[in-house]
C-alpha cells in the first residue's frame, strides 16, 4: 500500500493534466482495496466483514478500467477520446461491476447453502469463497470491458510508434500490464477453489506485483513527463 501511495504521489506531484489524474486513479483504487482487505482482516462480525470484503472487490476490478482510460488517450489523444466519452465508460463499468456483484451476493444470501455458495459469495473461516456464478461474472465484466481492450489498445499503441525507445518502454508496460492481470485472475480462482496450495501459489506470485506496477509506471513515464 506504502508503494501505490508513493506512485500515486509521485504522478500528481507532477502537472495535473488528465492523464496523470487517469493513471493515478489506478494506484488510488489498489490502495483503498489494501485499506478494507487489511480491516475486515481484523474484524470478526460477519455482516461487517462481507461488506468491506465487497468494497475490497470492487476497487480491485474498477482498477484496471483507469488503464484502459490511459490507452484510449495515449491511442486517440485528449480532443477526440473526450471527457464525456471517458466518464460515461467509467460509469458504466462501475456500474456493472457494483450492481452486479451486489445482486449476486443479495441472491446468494437468499437461496444459497451457507457452507456453498453458488450465485453470490459467503465469508468462510474469515475467508472470501466465491460462488460459481460470481466468478463467472466477475470474470466475464473485467475480461470484456477491461482486460481484452487493455491488450488490443496497447498493442495498437505500440505498432503505432517508430521510435524504438518508445516501443521499449511501452513494451515494459505492456508486461507490466499482463503481470497484473494474471494475478488478478489467480485472485478470483483461489477465492473460487479455496485450496491451500492454490494459495500457497497465489501468495508466492503476489510479491511480483511490485514488479509489474512498477513496470507499468515506468513504461508511460515519457507520456507523463510531457
Amino acid at each position: 500500500m506504502i508503494f501505490f501511495l508513493l506512485l500515486a504521489y509521485r504522478i500528481l506531484k507532477r502537472k495535473k493534466q488528465r492523464l496523470n489524474i487517469i493513471f493515478s486513479l489506478f494506484f488510488i483504487s489498489n490502495i483503498i482495496s489494501s485499506i478494507t482487505n487489511m480491516v475486515y482482516a481484523l474484524i470478526l462480525d460477519s455482516t461487517v466483514v462481507l461488506s468491506l470484503n465487497f468494497l475490497t472487490n470492487f476497487f480491485v476490478i474498477f482498477g484496471p478500467v483507469f488503464i484502459l482510460i490511459v490507452n484510449f488517450i495515449i491511442l486517440e489523444s485528449t480532443i477526440i477520446f473526450s471527457v464525456k466519452r471517458q466518464n460515461r465508460y467509467i460509469f458504466l463499468y462501475g456500474c456493472l461491476v457494483f450492481f452486479g456483484m451486489l445482486l449476486l451476493i443479495l441472491l446468494g444470501l437468499s437461496f444459497d447453502n451457507p457452507n456453498a455458495p453458488f450465485l453470490g459469495l459467503r465469508i468462510i473461516g474469515g475467508r472470501p469463497k466465491w460462488g460459481l456464478i460470481f466468478f463467472v461474472y466477475v470474470v466475464s465484466i473485467i475480461t470484456g470491458f477491461a482486460f481484452v481492450p487493455i491488450i488490443r489498445t496497447s498493442l495498437k499503441i505500440y505498432f503505432s510508434f517508430e521510435n524504438k525507445a518508445l516501443k521499449k518502454k511501452w513494451l515494459y508496460y505492456f508486461i507490466g500490464s499482463l503481470g497484473s492481470i494474471i494475478l488478478l485472475y489467480l485472485i478470483f480462482t483461489n477465492n473460487l477453489v479455496g485450496n491451500e496450495i492454490f494459495r500457497l501459489v497465489l501468495s508466492v506470485y503476489a510479491i511480483s506485483f511490485l514488479l509489474w506496477v512498477s513496470l507499468m509506471y515506468y513504461g508511460i513515464g515519457f507520456k507523463l513527463k510531457q
